[in-house]
């Protein structure tokens, strides 16, 4: 047999075999084993902006679907799966938790400091670690983000930004879940005037 012909037919079966990689999928946040059915695909490219985006998500999710961000790589799709309630929630994370989104940067406590891309593993584990308070243990419950911007910011940078954390996310090893939730950012209004009722003579 010519040993040219057998180089060339190894050469075109590695790469049929590299064009038949599996895409893999990694789902983060809850419910991760629902029935598909329910799932309404997102991508954030398809909004004009960030009031567009909690707008879809509330709306899918309060018509009883499942809202699922898909940001797809190279032989990886990542489904992101954001808590959403139909009613408000009370929440008081103390600044913590919380993701900022202003100007195409990324903020913490409340758009007080930037978030730089190097110190994101710092604060997944130290800002976005949820315990439960009515156990009272130093025992991680979950990871929890709490994504803020006012409707009209853009949302470029936010896959970006979502890629970089969950990739930090996977590289700790574990089973806790990483749950997203997408905010507006609810202006500060001071409280109103006490009137005083009292006549004076």
């Amino acid at each position: 047999m010519n040993f040219k012909f057998v180089k060339y037919l190894i050469i075109i079966l590695l790469l049929a075999n590299c064009g038949k990689q599996e895409t893999e999928i990694k789902n983060y946040g809850f419910p991760k084993n629902e029935s598909g059915s329910l799932n309404v695909s997102l991508e954030l490219s398809e909004f004009k902006n960030y009031g567009n985006l909690i707008d879809r998500i509330r709306e899918i999710t309060c018509n009883d679907s499942i809202p699922r961000i898909v940001i797809k790589e190279e032989n990886i799709v990542r489904n992101i799966y954001p808590i959403e309630h139909c009613e408000p929630m009370i929440f008081d994370p103390k600044g913590k938790h919380y993701v900022s989104l202003a100007k195409g940067k990324f903020y913490k406590d409340h758009f007080s400091k930037e978030i730089k891309m190097d110190s994101l593993a710092w604060t997944l584990k130290n800002d976005f670690a949820y315990f439960k308070v009515e156990d009272k243990t130093d025992v991680i419950k979950s990871y929890l983000m709490i994504f803020e911007s006012n409707r009209n910011e853009k949302v470029d940078g936010i896959e970006n930004f979502l890629t970089d954390l969950i990739q930090e996310y996977d590289k700790l090893k574990t089973e806790l879940e990483l749950n997203i939730s997408f905010w507006e950012v609810v202006p500060y209004l001071p409280p109103p005037e006490m009137k005083n009722d009292n006549k004076t003579e």
